[in-house]
């Protein structure tokens, strides 16, 4: 299910790839099944999971983004990339949740990715000025 977040992000971003060294130059039959595909799709859960659990404790929560967005920068990520996520892994998700998925959970959602996407960002910026 979380490969399709990743793999679809390729497909619709073929730029975002090529910031992954492990699939750079892949085609895409060959990425979707890749083991680091699926180990990247569940770190991407994992630490979603912990920001939701951190919600109501901002103060464990923001650091733990800026850190993921540091990371991110010396990964080589590009900071325009980051918000481009957050639309994929709402649709990853929303079959999941099908009976659940309402207009207003998929606002809260949309505002969790938003609000985790500008944090990376400006963690990513910030580390780029050093």
């Amino acid at each position: 299910l979380f490969n399709c977040l990743l793999a679809r992000l390729f497909e619709t971003h073929p730029d975002v790839q090529e910031v992954f060294t492990p699939f750079r130059g892949l085609p895409m039959e060959e990425v979707q099944q890749s083991k680091e595909l699926r180990s990247h799709a569940l770190r991407v859960m994992g630490f979603v999971e912990k920001a939701v659990r951190r919600l109501d404790q901002p103060e464990k929560l923001v650091p733990l983004i800026q850190e993921c967005g540091r990371n991110h920068c010396h990964y080589g990520a590009q900071v325009q990339h980051i918000e481009l996520v957050g639309p994929q892994f709402l649709q990853a998700i929303k079959p999941a949740l099908e009976d659940q998925w309402t207009e207003e959970v998929e606002v809260a959602w949309g505002l969790l990715m938003m609000n985790i996407a500008y944090v990376m960002k400006t963690a990513m910026k910030k580390e780029m000025m050093k």
